[in-house]
């Protein structure tokens, strides 16, 4: 897997991107990121009629008002404009443009930030998660900043390796504690006279560890693994409250589940995860 080298954050103009370059200073004051890219959509048309009467109001044009706005933000959290700092002022309002731009960009990751009074991720945030090929770190306003414990939700999909490494990567720069998690999911709920449902739990559970234990030889991580049985609730919601009852402040997880289609942009799982009113920041990892 790649290394972290190259960012791409997204700001909006708005109190929300303050709490977010805070939130990512302290990762680049660890990993001292060789490129970090600020990105602000502007969402109107080059032609618009909106557009063309406030460029005609304005002093200067839009395009350097919006980058001296974001350069005075990056002034007041990091201190001074490092050089490996750049904004990027995306126009044209067409967001399909902006991804293959993104994806031409080549970010090992793609930050983005949800409004705390804001019901679900936010039209933009949820689109380019699921468009983009890099991987996406969600990020809650008012998130805790620390990285004492981060969730690796696995599933044993093509992704589980890959979101082992990209965990190892982080907990060995941020002195984190690892915790490796499977729901188990048996689906009791849609044959409610199931027999031996304890017999079913203790299989799936150990075909999970020995799942577990070849990964293990793989990557080399070392945490054992907890296993969550199946609550009746969508694995989404079992693998948040787990994460919440271990405290964690990261949870990461494959872009796509061992169930979901091919063809699908995101999976079911992660699909909720980025949906939902919840509080801990979600990595997601995407292929190579």
């Amino acid at each position: 897997m790649k290394p972290l080298n190259k960012i791409g954050i997204f700001l909006d103009l708005s109190e929300t991107d303050e709490f977010l370059l805070r939130y990512f200073k302290k990762l680049d004051d660890v990993f001292n990121f060789h490129s970090l890219t600020l990105v602000h959509f502007v969402a109107l048309e080059n032609d618009s009629a909106d557009l063309v009467h406030l460029t005609e109001q304005l002093p200067k044009p839009l395009e350097e008002i919006l980058e001296d706005e974001v350069l005075e933000l990056v002034e007041k959290v990091f201190g001074e404009k490092k050089s490996s700092i750049h904004v990027k002022i995306a126009w044209g309002g067409k967001l399909d443009t902006l991804i293959k731009w993104v994806d031409a960009e080549q970010f090992n990751l793609v930050v983005l930030g949800k409004k705390e009074k804001q019901n679900g991720t936010g039209v933009f945030s949820s689109k380019v998660i699921r468009l983009t090929d890099s991987d996406c770190l969600f990020v809650p306003e008012n998130s805790k900043t620390e990285f004492q414990s981060i969730v690796l939700g696995l599933d044993f999909s093509d992704y589980s390796e890959k979101v082992i490494s990209r965990g190892l990567r982080l907990s060995n720069n941020l002195s984190s504690k690892l915790i490796p998690v499977h729901i188990l999911k048996a689906g009791f709920q849609y044959f409610p006279y199931f027999k031996n449902q304890e017999k079913f739990q203790k299989s799936l559970r150990t075909k999970a560890e020995s799942s577990y234990r070849k990964i293990q030889k793989k990557t080399g991580v070392q945490e054992e693994l907890i296993c969550v049985e199946d609550s009746e609730n969508h694995i989404s919601k079992s693998l948040y409250e787990t994460a919440l009852s271990h405290q964690a402040n990261l949870i990461i997880m494959g872009n796509k589940g061992i169930s979901d289609e091919d063809d699908l942009l995101v999976g079911s799982v992660t699909d909720r995860m980025i949906s939902a009113d919840r509080k801990i920041p979600v990595l997601i990892v995407k292929s190579d």
